[in-house]
């Protein structure tokens, strides 16, 4: 097994199929990740935030410890509990970290629990994002950095679009708010992983 990300050629945990060759559900859900989808997801993501910590330093880096805190918690703890623990990728046994393109290297501390998430779920998961996402702006504008605040916002719009648009669209975990795989590629991805 590849030590990075999993065995391309293995069906992932939750599949009923014993391989993965010619499989129509892998064509249209993403089950294996690689390096290429992390730099993609990183491409799109890191812009955003190098222009947020900019910001913030530009205001005084003092205010950087809250915003950095919250990021790790958010990203590496709350988001993995709320939403990453229903992701069949999660199920994944043999591996005490995350694999795929989004939390890379994050621990699983709680088991894989199939199906939607809560609607408690639901709103940590928007508030963590608001948190993350909208501290920045708010400690530039109180400080008056108004173009930089404009292209954070820009460089946050366009990260979002592409996300959704190339990662979002082909991700494996329904239970995400912000998934946006159609219906014909979950039932293929459901019939061949049918207890998500």
């Amino acid at each position: 097994m590849n030590k990075t990300f999993l065995d391309e050629d293995k069906p992932i945990y939750t599949c009923n199929s014993e391989s993965c060759y010619e499989c129509e559900a892998g064509e249209l859900v993403t089950c294996h990740f690689n390096l290429k989808l992390l730099m993609r997801f990183l491409l799109f993501a890191v812009p955003c935030f190098i222009i947020a910590i900019i910001g913030i330093c530009i205001n005084h880096w003092v205010f950087l410890a809250p915003w950095v805190i919250s990021v790790l918690l958010y990203f590496g703890l709350i988001e993995i509990r709320v939403m990453c623990s229903h992701c069949p990728h999660y199920a994944e046994p043999g591996t005490r970290t995350l694999k795929c393109w989004a939390n890379y290297g994050s621990p699983k501390f709680w088991k894989y629990r199939p199906g939607p998430m809560s609607l408690v779920e639901k709103i940590v998961f928007f508030a963590g994002l608001a948190i993350v996402f909208l501290y920045p702006p708010v400690i530039m504008i109180l400080s008056g950095q108004y173009i930089l605040t404009s292209i954070y916002l820009i460089y946050t719009a366009i990260g979002f679009y592409l996300m959704k648009r190339f990662m979002c669209k082909k991700c494996m975990n329904f239970a995400c708010p912000l998934n946006r795989v159609d219906e014909k590629a979950k039932h293929a991805f459901k019939k061949i992983n049918p207890e998500i």
